[in-house]
């Protein structure tokens, strides 16, 4: 779901992204001679719509079945978020909820009062959401509002939500940190932005001692988490090209810590694993993803802009590649021990093995996932768009 946009990122607004604002004569020229695309040929631009292609067969020997379904329609950068062996989502009508990720049975179910623009972020204690005005509001684990307070700025992240702090990056390109407790600022910085950047709702990595933030123009940048001092700043992904959209190569999808890895990809760049303490590239790959990585003790998945999933080893040996489902506009993957799910642009979700990548099952949900899925054992839940939140069980 990603749009581009001169001057500083903002909020997902559609599908088939465009180019907007004071440059967008120049940009709308470029991307037709320039044909751009995310994950699985998610097009930025075109002059028509390109066919998608029909549904491979499957090998069987898996199964993917929906056990349970909720109202909480997705929107672009809508994900379920687990902490504490529970499910915490929200919907962008305001609605939030804590659920069973077993039976999709409810904890509580507030509503804010406010529209959202992105997924919960949360620490098992608080659930945190930004609402579309710029608020941040902090709901207890008893769906009792915590605080409420401005951001300044539309939030472009998921809130990160741990060790004592609340972190979201803005439009403004501004990244700041709240107290968990009570909402009040602990710190803030402000990084200039690229003249054209990706519209994109994005999330943050966070461990006990630092923030990684992924920046437009294929930055990653550490941040002591209790006072915001920069401790290191890398590139995923280095801009290259002869114009400003050829040299988008800002950060997409969701960081992801595996150890002492910090991985990440980059629209139109590199997928990337980096060390956490000091930022040095431990192993990259020419490989632009709009959708980010998934990322376990094993291996890292990911799918490129043709619509191709890979399988990298943690140290970044090829395991595989799977070509089968090329141009249907693939969702990040999600890891399991045995297998690998994807959904893509028309609303089925695939199951591959993992040892392979054979196509096993797919159920179609009838519309694209939102964002992220995430895994309870042999559970996923994923969040689609306009749909609702579902509970597949695969195996």
């Amino acid at each position: 779901m990603l749009m581009l946009q001169p001057g500083h990122p903002a909020r997902a607004a559609a599908r088939r992204p465009e180019v907007i604002g004071r440059r967008s004569l120049l940009a709308a020229a470029l991307l037709a001679a320039t044909p751009l695309s995310g994950c699985g040929g998610l097009a930025i631009f075109s002059s028509g719509r390109a066919k998608i292609p029909d549904l491979p067969p499957v090998q069987g020997g898996g199964s993917i079945r929906q056990v349970w379904d909720a109202p909480f329609a997705g929107a672009p950068g809508f994900q379920p978020a687990q902490a504490g062996g529970k499910a915490w989502v929200a919907a962008p009508s305001g609605s939030v909820a804590v659920l069973d990720p077993k039976t999709g049975g409810a904890d509580w179910r507030v509503d804010v009062g406010r529209a959202l623009a992105g997924g919960i972020g949360t620490d098992g204690q608080i659930g945190v959401v930004a609402a579309r005005d710029g608020a941040l509001i902090a709901l207890g684990s008893d769906g009792k509002q915590r605080w409420a307070t401005s951001v300044g700025a539309e939030v472009v992240t998921i809130p990160a939500v741990g060790q004592g702090v609340v972190v979201v990056r803005g439009s403004d390109n501004r990244v700041t940190a709240f107290e968990a407790s009570n909402g009040g600022r602990r710190w803030s910085f402000q990084r200039q932005a690229p003249s054209l950047v990706l519209r994109q709702t994005g999330a943050l990595a966070m461990d006990a001692a630092q923030v990684y933030v992924g920046l437009p123009g294929g930055r990653m940048l550490a941040v002591a988490t209790d006072s915001g001092a920069q401790r290191w700043e890398a590139a995923v992904s280095v801009p290259r090209g002869s114009n400003e959209i050829e040299r988008i190569a800002d950060v997409a999808g969701v960081p992801v810590l595996a150890g002492n890895d910090l991985c990440a990809a980059a629209f139109q760049g590199r997928v990337a694993c980096l060390d956490v303490g000091t930022g040095r590239t431990l192993w990259s790959r020419d490989l632009a993803s709009a959708a980010g990585v998934a990322v376990d003790e094993k291996a890292l998945a990911v799918c490129d802009e043709k619509g191709h999933i890979h399988l990298f080893s943690r140290s970044g040996s090829s395991i595989w590649r799977q070509e089968k489902l090329a141009g249907r506009g693939l969702s990040a993957p999600l890891l399991a021990p045995g297998h690998v799910l994807v959904g893509d642009g028309q609303g089925v979700v695939h199951l591959l093995r993992r040892d392979d990548g054979a196509l096993l099952a797919r159920i179609d949900l009838g519309r694209p996932l939102s964002g992220a899925a995430i895994r309870f054992g042999s559970i996923a839940l994923v969040q689609t768009m306009g749909g609702a939140l579902h509970a597949l069980a695969f195996e």
